[in-house]
């Protein structure tokens, strides 16, 4: 081994100990940050408005300053559909999820609405957990229009009510009366019209048609109505704005109207009201099994006997409404009749409805009743040979044909307003005319549809 000078071993030692000094006082270089690594934020941050509709939907805008967590992101969280049963509550949903009882409470406290207090069976309950197992995010589908969505946050849940779009689209439909379409429901389902459009299009024209007695082979009606959609999709049909029926030859059109007032009424072509004080029909039947006749065979005493009423043939239970407003004058019982009711419709007008199976709720002697209101239901009691409503009409203590005595007429536009309702109606009235045009060049069931 090597000797080396002193003076050099000391060169050696000051150096070493500089560079000792130096690596201490030099700044170091952070390590550069691995990519998995995660942080810590004090505050919190609102969603970016590129992030899914859960997490936008859920976070109302005042929440961050309100010092509240952000909703964690539901995707990664586990997410259960469920329909609501008949009987079902939200109660027993949770139940059956295996969802906590506290939430429960927490969110129908925080439900201000009351929705979720009156879950409707079919519709959909949307709940997603977090890690820990609780509800992160409750969304209800209210109706196709409206969800409500309960997010859980630091202090409790919010809700809020996210609101789709309504789209309302301009429908027309024309159809006829023919032999293999001899009802007013047939040609209407034939032209693709739903049941409540035909049943409100029966209802504009109930006070002159008795759609029963009244139809013949070659009648023919079209209507302007509205149908509304929601992300493409038809959720409801929406107004009649106007329709024309033409029966025997007799046009007969209601048109839509609304005030300045922003009250809606339909009325003639000529601003004539379509109400009456009575309708013809006080029961939706299948068929008319006796009209009018004072010298009709009496089914069960085979005798010659007036018949000084209608005979509506329909299913027991199907309901009987009151023709007109008026006052119960009895409601009572005998063997020929069955369960019967005499309605008082001032001192001029009765009618009588007989055969019920039974009357509807609060129905008695004094009853102040309105027109179309349910008084009682079709049966068979008394002498009857089957289900069907007996239906009388006097005027002046004298029997009536309810097929061709003449209705007194509601109050017509005021002439003031004549003017605004030309204006308004004006357009509808040729699109019924092209229709019935159509109709004319067999173009059965026609219809289309405009944006509006």
């Amino acid at each position: 081994m090597g000797h080396y000078p002193l003076s050099n071993l000391k060169i050696a030692a000051i150096l070493a100990i500089g560079t000792l000094i130096l690596s201490f006082l030099a700044p170091i270089d952070p390590p550069e940050k691995d990519s998995n690594d995660t942080f810590s934020l004090a505050l919190p941050i609102k969603p970016d408005t590129s992030a899914s509709a859960d997490s936008i939907n859920a976070w109302p805008e005042n929440n961050a300053e309100a010092g509240a967590s952000p909703p964690e992101d539901p995707l990664n969280h586990a997410r259960t559909t469920y329909v609501i049963l008949q009987d079902d509550n939200l109660s027993n949903v949770f139940a059956k999820l295996d969802f906590q009882a506290r939430d429960l409470q927490e969110i129908l406290q925080a439900d201000g609405s009351g929705a979720l207090r009156r879950i409707v069976p079919g519709n959909e309950l949307e709940l997603t957990k977090n890690e820990s197992g609780q509800i992160h995010i409750l969304k209800y589908e209210v109706d196709p229009l409206n969800t409500l969505v309960a997010t859980r946050l630091t202090r409790g849940f919010v809700i809020e009510t996210i609101e789709k779009q309504l789209n309302i689209v301009t429908a027309h439909r024309a159809a006829s009366i023919s032999a293999k379409l001899p009802s007013l429901y047939k040609a209407g389902k034939k032209a693709g019209l739903s049941d409540n459009l035909i049943m409100e299009l029966a209802n504009l024209f109930q006070w002159d048609i008795s759609f029963a007695l009244d139809l013949r082979q070659g009648d023919k009606f079209s209507l302007v109505y509205q149908e509304h959609y929601v992300d493409g999709v038809k959720i409801a049909d929406g107004k009649i704005l106007a329709a024309a029926f033409s029966n025997s030859g007799k046009k007969h059109t209601a048109l839509l109207y609304k005030n300045d007032k922003g009250d809606a009424t339909y009325f003639s072509e000529n601003g004539e009201s379509l109400q009456k004080a009575f309708i013809r029909d006080p029961v939706h039947f299948s068929y008319v099994s006796s009209s009018f006749n004072l010298r009709r065979l009496h089914p069960i005493h085979k005798k010659v006997r007036p018949h000084r009423g209608t005979d509506y043939a329909a299913k027991k239970g199907t309901p009987v409404v009151a023709a007109g407003d008026g006052k119960v004058h009895e409601a009572s019982s005998n063997e020929a009749s069955g369960n019967f009711i005499i309605i008082n419709h001032g001192e001029q007008y009765i009618t009588k409805y007989l055969h019920l199976s039974r009357f509807a709720r609060g129905i008695r002697a004094g009853k102040s009743v309105k027109q179309g209101q349910e008084i009682g239901y079709v049966g068979s009691t008394g002498w009857a040979t089957g289900p069907h409503l007996h239906y009388e009409f006097l005027v002046s203590g004298v029997h009536r044909n309810p097929k061709t005595v003449g209705l007194p007429n509601a109050k017509p536009i005021p002439s003031t307003e004549l003017q605004a309702f030309r204006l308004q109606t004006s357009p509808y009235l040729e699109q019924l005319a092209v229709l019935s045009r159509e109709v004319d060049k067999d173009t059965l069931g026609s219809g289309s549809k405009t944006g509006k």
